[in-house]
């Protein structure tokens, strides 16, 4: 497997482009802040549930309901995980007691599972492969909105369930029972997995010119070379401790093929972009969780594809 190929070269760059994009759309002010609220509800509620009724409704990969909750678990624990090193890391460099701990430990232990995992994995394997994933990152958005939000904000992580009923989620469900129950391949649901196909094509290009579009209003007087700290804890988790977990895991404990693909590339991912409006949301340090997004996606076209390199040669893949 090559991961120095022109898909994976392409893939990077595409979501670079288009978050510029974003960015430039909002700098001309041809697209105010009043068109945030509509594209992000285009996108959890059509877009992304399309896309995953279309990846999962019909996958071969997920036969089973085991299989299924092994994907799910992954992405789940992934995240726990993911939030616990970065704890440890702020721990390790003396963040001070408050929000901007909390805030560090959040941002830095969710990797950027969807924008860039999703055309990363397209390109290196097939589209069963991305289905995994697709459901991996449920278990991802599950753990982000529970334990991830519980330990933000300092809620009970019982009050953050209702926040897994989302389309998303939905969607996965149905495609899971339709792909448990062998309907994937009947002419109904081949039909409405092509036309969910087509809408789903929007997720992607749509959700990261939004990201752009935010950036835009948030790097207002950012400084790159501020807050060592920060900058020197997040590339601690997601360019060393995280990827060696991950691998490690995938390597010494994980049987499923398809399932230690989906492992290798999470590994190599950068931080989540959008975490900083999650974190905005509930009060946390926002400087904070935008300096681990920025620094982490700045070097992303040097620091992922050796990470996936590594992985590949790891996993023996």
């Amino acid at each position: 497997m090559n991961v120095f190929s022109a898909d994976v070269a392409l893939a990077i760059a595409r979501l670079g482009l288009l978050i510029l994009l974003g960015w430039f759309l909002a700098h001309r002010s041809w697209v105010g802040p009043h068109a945030r609220q509509p594209l992000m509800r285009l996108g959890l509620w059509v877009f992304f549930p399309a896309m995953i009724f279309d990846r999962v409704s019909s996958n071969p990969l997920i036969h089973s309901g085991p299989t299924a909750l092994l994907y799910l678990g992954a992405g789940f624990l992934m995240i726990i995980v993911g939030i616990l090193v970065g704890r440890a890391v702020a721990a390790l460099f003396r963040f001070p007691p408050g929000d901007a701990k909390r805030t560090f430990a959040y941002a830095s232990g969710i990797n950027n599972f969807g924008y860039l995992g999703i055309p990363v994995t397209a390109a290196l394997f097939d589209q069963d492969v991305v289905g995994v994933l697709l459901v991996h990152n449920v278990g991802v958005e599950a753990a982000v909105w529970t334990f991830g939000v519980a330990f933000l904000s300092g809620a009970p992580p019982g009050k953050s369930l209702k926040q897994l009923a989302q389309p998303m989620t939905v969607a996965l469900a149905v495609a899971l029972a339709i792909n448990f129950a062998g309907l994937g391949e009947t002419t109904a649901i081949h039909f409405a997995g092509q036309f969910c196909h087509t809408i789903g094509e929007c997720a992607i290009p749509i959700g990261t010119i939004l990201t752009g579009i935010y950036l835009h209003e948030t790097l207002q007087g950012f400084k790159f070379i501020a807050d060592a700290r920060v900058s020197f804890g997040v590339m601690a988790v997601r360019w060393l401790v995280m990827p060696v977990i991950l691998l490690s895991v995938a390597c010494w404990f994980i049987p499923d093929p398809a399932l230690r693909k989906v492992m290798m590339v999470q590994a190599a991912m950068p931080a989540g972009i959008f975490t900083f409006l999650i974190v905005e949301l509930y009060k946390g340090d926002v400087s904070v969780a935008l300096r681990v997004a920025v620094v982490t996606v700045v070097f992303c076209p040097i620091i992922t594809p050796l990470w996936l390199y590594v992985g590949s040669r790891w996993l023996g893949l």
